[in-house]
Order: structure tokens, then sequence, then C-alpha cells
């Protein structure tokens, strides 16, 4: 524990991610940020010219050290933040609703979807008028299926419209991802609405995306299908949008996700072997050891470059050339002091980054590996060199899970039993694939390359895709649907930390701490079980064209729907939901028209428009399948309190009855604005 105290950048780093915290969530204003700063940092000068005075550092320096770079992290969140540019598009555009002249490039190619390629585009100019931003740009598939070139420029005549947000509980929020990288608009539209302009953006992401393109097309000539394709662009190249679903689906089924994106695994596997290639120039007494690291980083940042600088890659190279540094000066403190000097490099460039699950990930498995491995390793003395191999590969891999496990359980809900087989074989094999896969493409673009060891690293390919399989179909293994919350995560953490810490040295204090810490996990699981089986809610769903009504009681879901429900609809709506409440779905009936829930009486009126009933004064009305009712009449018969529209509703529908209760005071929840209805 004294060698992470006594890293110099650990607090500078967690007050910098505190005040981006702070600056992300909070409304404080630019110049107010900025007026504190320029306290705290007058203060701290100082504070540091009376310590230097007095030869001996105070407690009053240190809390404005803190104070200076927790203020610095919300500074760089707000201006990092282009709302806050007078020159932003969004101060361009007088009305959502127009089209508007929309000339951009291209930056960046996205996973498309079954319907839509998906491109992130830099603005340049909205009718003629010179602006910046992003926008998400999906275009419709056909038949030719073209694919845009990065730094490539084009118009369009488009109506700009805001990233439609999650529209039902614990649902994956595309709109709030994306507006983490900035992007808060999109436009649909098909290749044809699309103009080309002269004008070719030189950037060093078109450079990287012509050298892939080319690279690509060398190896597309030799006898690869397109399966191999697909990994041979994941591994080596950075991109996986053409991965199939099935076999991404197999790889994170097998817990070897992180194989088909380029990121600290990938890095770390590419500084081991420069590091024993270029290990000869150790032997020259003056700057050998200097040129090696520099060489190392050199290498990787040009693969960086050829991976396409995505944020995965960025941040693995920044982390392994701050970790090269590291090895050079061979100390384990400095291996940390790089792991958190790349972090802060990092977020003082993206403070953003700070909240994407990859970033999180990678720090967090490298810093396991680091801290953890090194324990593991001696619990076992292995005799021979393949068994010492295989010990090193199983002590890395327990290492980085047992990091990594109370994270991937709060984001995925799922946890492979035999990650370790994937892990243990694929990873050496990763190794030779990456380094025979850098001599195949180097002999491809020399056109040296022959089909027969395009065959060989062909094989390798599908020989890792099998294991791959293999391991994913033994479903027996793979836990899913797990609950984990936020306060499980928190003392799940505790319990892992204090584990690491008896392992590393048994003694009475830290097996107390265990024993503690395992009782507050236990504590948090039984009150978390409690809080479920107390919860509950009606809620309706927002469900295109279909009408969808849950009773959540006792940990058990009774869903209520006009029409019955596909398993890929129950997924969509009902799995998240299911999970973050520790539930199970108890069974699927038809729709009612009137419910008792509690105190509340609801009435259901559907297309048949009847709504007049005898000895019911409903609380809550349900409008559900554009049903042809005068609006202001059932309000005045029915006098309700409440009305809720569902997305079975045609839109025009929807505007009308909105206006209508505006007119009569009747508070309106519509599920395609506002989300699904719950009623507690």
């Amino acid at each position: 524990m004294h060698k992470l105290l006594n890293i110099p950048f650990l607090v500078l780093t967690l007050s910098l991610i505190t005040g981006i915290i702070i600056g992300y969530y909070s409304e404080i204003e630019l110049k107010l940020v900025l007026t504190y700063q320029i306290i705290a940092i007058t203060g701290l000068l100082v504070s540091w010219w009376y310590a230097k005075k007095i030869f001996k550092s105070t407690v009053g320096f240190s809390v404005l050290v803190i104070m200076t770079f927790t203020f610095f992290g919300i500074t760089i969140v707000k201006i990092n933040n282009p709302k806050h540019n007078s020159n932003y598009y969004t101060n361009l555009i007088k009305n959502d609703k127009n089209p508007n002249v929309i000339s951009f490039h291209i930056k960046e190619r996205l996973k498309p979807s079954t319907y839509y390629e998906k491109y992130i585009v830099n603005i340049t100019s909205i009718n003629q008028e010179t602006t910046q931003g992003k926008l998400l740009i999906q275009i419709a598939k056909d038949s030719l299926n073209q694919k845009l070139t990065i730094g490539d420029s084009y118009v369009t005549f488009e109506t700009l419209k805001p990233i439609a947000t999650a529209l039902n509980p614990n649902q994956f929020d595309y709109a709030d991802f994306l507006s983490k990288q900035y992007v808060f608009h999109k436009i649909n539209l098909k290749f044809e609405q699309l103009k080309p302009t002269d004008l070719h953006v030189f950037s060093i992401y078109r450079i990287a995306h012509l050298i892939r393109t080319d690279i690509h097309q060398n190896l597309a000539s030799y006898n690869f299908n397109k399966k191999q394709l697909s990994i041979i662009n994941a591994l080596l190249l950075g991109q996986r949008q053409d991965i199939d679903s099935n076999t991404f689906n197999d790889y994170r089924d097998a817990g070897a996700i992180h194989i088909l994106a380029v990121s600290g695994l990938h890095i770390g596997i590419l500084l081991l072997i420069l590091n024993s290639i270029l290990k000869p120039l150790n032997h020259f007494r003056k700057n050998g050891k200097v040129a090696k690291t520099i060489f190392i980083i050199l290498i990787l940042w040009c693969f960086a470059v050829i991976a396409g600088l995505s944020p995965s890659v960025l941040r693995a190279v920044t982390m392994f050339s701050f970790i090269a540094i590291g090895m050079h000066i061979r100390s384990k403190t400095s291996i940390y002091n790089s792991l958190i000097v790349s972090m802060f490099a990092l977020l003082c460039v993206r403070p953003l980054l700070l909240f994407s699950i990859g970033f999180q990930l990678s720090y967090l498995a490298v810093f396991a590996i680091v801290w953890i491995q090194p324990s593991l390793a001696k619990l076992y003395t292995p005799r021979f060199y393949i068994d010492t191999k295989l010990w090193e590969t199983f002590t890395v891999t327990i290492a980085a899970q047992l990091g990594l496990l109370p994270l991937l359980l709060f984001y995925f809900h799922q946890f492979p039993l035999l990650f370790f087989i994937s892990n243990l074989i694929i990873i050496p094999v990763l190794g030779i694939i990456l380094g025979f896969g850098i001599i195949v493409i180097f002999l491809a673009e020399m056109q040296l390359l022959t089909d027969w060891i395009a065959l060989i690293f062909g094989n390798f390919i599908n020989a890792m895709n099998f294991i791959v399989y293999w391991v994913s179909k033994q479903e027996i293994f793979i836990i899913t649907n797990i609950y984990f919350s936020f306060r499980m995560l928190i003392t799940g953490y505790s319990f892992i930390i204090s584990l690491i810490f008896t392992l590393k040295k048994t003694c009475s204090r830290n097996i107390i701490t265990v024993l503690i810490s395992s009782v507050l996990f236990l504590s948090t699981m039984i009150y978390e079980r409690h809080l479920n089986l107390t919860k509950e809610e009606l809620i309706v769903f927002h469900n295109y064209r279909n009408t969808t009504l849950g009773v959540l009681q006792n940990q058990y879901l009774r869903l209520f729907t006009k029409d019955s429900v596909s398993i890929t609809a129950k997924n969509y709506l009902l799995k998240n939901y299911l999970i973050e409440n520790n539930s199970k779905l108890h069974n699927t009936e038809k729709l009612n028209n009137i419910y008792h829930y509690k105190t509340k009486t609801i009435l259901v009126i559907d297309s048949s428009s009847i709504y007049q009933i005898k000895k019911i004064h409903p609380d809550i009305i349900i409008l559900t399948n554009s049903p042809k009712i005068h609006l202001d009449r059932v309000i005045q018969t029915l006098k309700p309190k409440l009305i809720v529209a569902d997305g079975s509703n045609y839109k025009s529908y929807l505007d009308q009855w909105e206006k209508n209760c505006v007119k009569q005071n009747i508070p309106f929840h519509r599920t395609d604005k506002k989300g699904a209805f719950i009623l507690n």
C-alpha cells in the first residue's frame, strides 16, 4: 500500500477525476469555475512560497493542491464542451424541423446496423455559414452497399434530428453514450442524397484509413474468407465493424471479447514482442536502453496510426508508452506511476473518457495484473519451462479477472466460468497471431506473400475461432442475468482489495479486514434483496404498435399485452429491466380495460373507443391503438387526474391529445417523448 501512497501523481489524478465528475454532473458556469481556479492557483503559489521558506510542506499546501486540480478537472470538462463555443452548429439552427444545407467530412465509420451504415462526421458549415460540431450520419443500406472514405467531404439538404434517448427503464441509452463524445444530432438519408465535393480533408485519420484500405485490398486478393478477413481487420487493423453477430457473440460468451478490440492486451503483447526483438540494444553501453525504449514507443504509435487511432487504441498506446518508460527505469513504483501519469494525460485531453467502459476496464485490468499477479505467482513454483509459461498466463488471467470481476458484473451481468480456458489457450496463440500477422501484412504489401503462408495464417485464425466457438457453446458454464448493483460493486471491490492485502501479507489485521468486508458484502446482498422484494410498480412500456403494461410485485413481473410479444421484443423491453430489478417474468396475459392498482383505478381505452363504463371513475386513462374519441368530452365525462398515451398511437393523435390536455389543464404523459410511465 505504501508504494501506491508514494506515487506522486496519484493524489493529482484522484483530484482531477473528482473534478471531472463534479464538472459533468453539475451546472456550474464556466466563468465561476475559472474564478475559483484562479483563486486556488494563487493560494497554491503563496502556500508553495511559504512552504519553501520554512523548508517543509504544510497541510494547507496539500489541501490547495487537491482543490487546484479538482477545479482543473471541472474546468477542462466545461472547456471541452463544444456547446460553450459561439461557433457551435446548434447556435445556427433556428428550427429543428426545417431542413438545412449541411457540409461535412467523414471522421469515423461505426459498426453498421441491420439497415444502416453509420458514420461520425465533422460539420464544416450549415446554410453556408462556417461552423463546427459532430453528427451521426445513418445511410440506408442498398444493393451496392458503398462505403464512405475518411476525410471525404459531402453536402446534403436534410433535417437534423435529436438522437433518441432510451424510452424504457434500464435500456442502453445510445443518446447518452454519444453525448459523451459530444454527438447530439443525427441525419438519416439514402446514399444518393449525398453530394460529394472536391474537398478532401487530409489528416492522420485519413492517412490511416487509406493505409488500412490498401492492406485490406491486398489481403482480400488471397484465399482468406470473409470471416478470416474480419478477424484480421479486428486484431491487426483495429476495425471490427464487419465481424458478424454470431462470431461476436461467441467471443463474448467465451469471455474473450477483449481479443476483438485492439486495446491494452494487444499493445501489451506487442510491447513484449518488441522488447524481446530489440533486446540486443541493451548491450550497447552508451544509450542502448534509451534507444530501445524510443524505438518501442515509435513502433507502438505507428501501429496506433494504422489501427485507426480509435479511443481504445489511443488509450492503450498512451498507457503502454509510459509503461515502456517504467520498464526502462526498472522500478515497480515507476510502473504504477506510468499508469497513473498516462491516465492523467489522457483525462486532461479528453476528460469524458473517464465514463468510457473501455477506459475503466483497460486501466483496472493492467493495474490488477501489476498488483495482484506477483502474489498469485508465488503460490506455486513451476519446475519446467512449459508449466512456468502456463502458470504465468494463468495467474495473469486470474489477476485481470479478479480486478475486473465486479465491474464486468455491474455492466454486463454475465460471467463465463470457462474464461480461463479460452484465455489460457488464446493469449499465447494471440502473441503468435499478432507477430505472424504483422509479417503477413508486410509480405502482402510487398507482393511477396505466398498462398501457403496465407493458408497457414488463415488456419491459425480458424483454430482460434473454433476454440472460442467451443467454449461459448458450453452454456452450462455461462452464468447470465446476474443482478449486481452499484452498492454491491463498491463492497465487492472492498472485499477483493482486502483479500489481496491478506494474500500479500497474512496478519491478524488483514484477516479481520477480510472478514469485515465479506460481512459487508453479504449484508449488501441481503439489503438489495429486501429492496427488490418490497419494490412494487405498474409500468406502461413504450412499445411501438403494441400496448405493453407490466405489474412488478414480489420480484415477479406480470405482463399484459394487446398482441403477443416476440422474443426479440421481450429482450428489448424486458431483459435489462428484469435484471436491474432482480426479477423474473411470471406470465403474459391479454390486456384488460380496467385495472385496480393500490388506490388507483386505471381505464384502458383502445381502438374500440369504449370508455363509458358504469360505476367506473378512473384516476388514470391509458390511450392505446389510436382510439377515435373526442378527448375533451372524455375528460369532462370521466374527470381523470392523468392521461397516458403509449407508443401504439399515431403521432398526429398524440399531438392533438397533448393540446387537448394542455387546454383542460390535465397532465399528459406520452411515452414517445417522456418514456415509459411508471406508477409506484
